[in-house]
């Protein structure tokens, strides 16, 4: 079980994210990260896709839950439990998270994780726990570093994945949401333009101008 922080904290690190990717990967099929501020007319969804099969999607809702669910594809847990383990983990969901637990975009079918947050909560609660595949690793460790992390373990991961040179110090200053401008761009990438990105950052993602 990853100890994930509040709402607000992940609703900031997932939109640095999904700015982050966006700035150096221009072409979202190669993005890990994205963030749309509209998804629906009450909620914000957060993702993550690594392109060989592992993904999470996680939702905010305005009535102060979320909700997060995702696959680790070569885990012990999904190995042994597959549409079993991901039958089991939709039904821990609370009644509030119908909408949520049966979002078919989120492909239920595949999950090995999840974890919800009641707006009368202390915390989060991992859907696993009180599955018969407790005990399995389900990737969720792996695949939410970044939710939980510093930026120098984004930075290390940007430099190995988009094969350029990116310095901690930028990062950090989007993990704050610091403005981006087009001096910072070029620190991040030389060629980037904030242009060419604008839409998407501050429309879509709704990063702070």
């Amino acid at each position: 079980m990853v100890k994930l922080p509040s709402i607000a904290n992940l609703i900031q690190r997932t939109k640095a994210l999904a700015a982050l990717d966006l700035v150096l990967s221009p072409e979202l099929q190669y993005r890990y990260y994205s963030f749309n501020s509209a998804w629906s007319s009450s909620e914000r969804m957060a993702s993550m896709r690594d392109g060989c099969g592992n993904e999470w999607w996680m939702v905010f809702h305005e009535s102060g839950w979320a909700a997060l669910k995702g696959l680790g594809h070569e885990t012990p847990a999904w190995s042994k439990g597959r549409e079993a383990l991901s039958m089991a983990i939709q039904k821990q969901f609370p009644p509030e998270f119908h909408g949520f637990a049966n979002e078919s975009a989120f492909r239920w079918d595949s999950t090995s994780f999840g974890y919800f947050h009641l707006p009368t909560s202390a915390g989060w609660s991992y859907a696993n726990s009180t599955t018969p595949f407790s005990s399995l690793d389900s990737g969720d460790a792996e695949l939410l570093r970044h939710l939980v992390g510093g930026a120098d373990d984004y930075a290390l991961f940007a430099i190995d994945y988009y094969e350029i040179d990116v310095q901690v110090d930028v990062v950090e200053s989007v993990f704050s949401l610091q403005p981006i401008t087009q001096a910072a761009l070029t620190k991040l990438k030389p060629e980037a333009k904030l242009d060419k990105i604008s839409q998407e950052l501050f429309t879509e993602i709704g990063y702070p101008r």
